[in-house]
């Protein structure tokens, strides 16, 4: 069976199965070089890899924050329609 390429073309670049966008994070260590932040800067990488392989991205855990925060209750009609009308 023969699978197109453009199929993988929507995942997003890894490195050694980390995000490319968190290795941003070292340019924190340019604009502060010490060695200490570079050991924070590692240690998160590291801490969210660690989180990744449970199943924890940081796509799902900004999902389930947003989730928190906005509730359980979706309503199609905006608060005040809500507060005043119905």
């Amino acid at each position: 069976m023969n699978i197109c390429p453009w199929r993988d073309a929507g995942r997003r670049l890894e490195v050694f199965g980390i995000p490319v966008m968190m290795f941003s994070l070292y340019l924190a260590w340019f604009q502060w070089p010490e060695t200490m932040t570079l050991w924070i800067v590692t240690a998160l990488i590291a801490f969210f890899k660690v989180i990744s392989i449970f199943g924890f991205t940081l796509t799902v855990l900004w999902q389930r924050l947003i989730y928190r925060l906005r509730g359980q209750r979706l309503s199609g009609r905006p608060w005040w329609y809500r507060k005043f009308f119905e």
